[in-house]
């Protein structure tokens, strides 16, 4: 991943969008790792990009201003020229 100098992307959908909450990831934390609140700031400090699903987003009543500082709230279409340039893509 990001240590290999790849560049990573998150695309969240459905209810994944509910962690790019603010405080939200604050009520995560899988031990041995690290807060997943930390995981997720440092993923954006290492240059790492979030993408919320716009229609995900705006069913929960969510604004932009409601998620975390480098999230950003779009369609697949970013994703999708990603891939259509041979970025590899993992799902789960």
């Amino acid at each position: 991943g990001m240590t290999a100098g790849l560049k990573v992307s998150v695309f969240l959908t459905s209810a994944g969008v509910d962690i790019a909450r603010k405080r939200a990831s604050d009520l995560t934390h899988v031990h041995p790792l690290e807060p997943l609140a930390a995981l997720m700031k440092d993923f954006l400090k290492r240059g790492g990009t979030l993408w919320a699903c716009t229609p995900c987003v705006k069913s929960r009543g969510y604004t932009q201003e409601d998620l975390i500082e480098g999230t950003v709230i779009t369609g697949a279409s970013p994703m999708h020229e990603l891939i259509q340039a041979g970025a590899a893509t993992l799902s789960f």
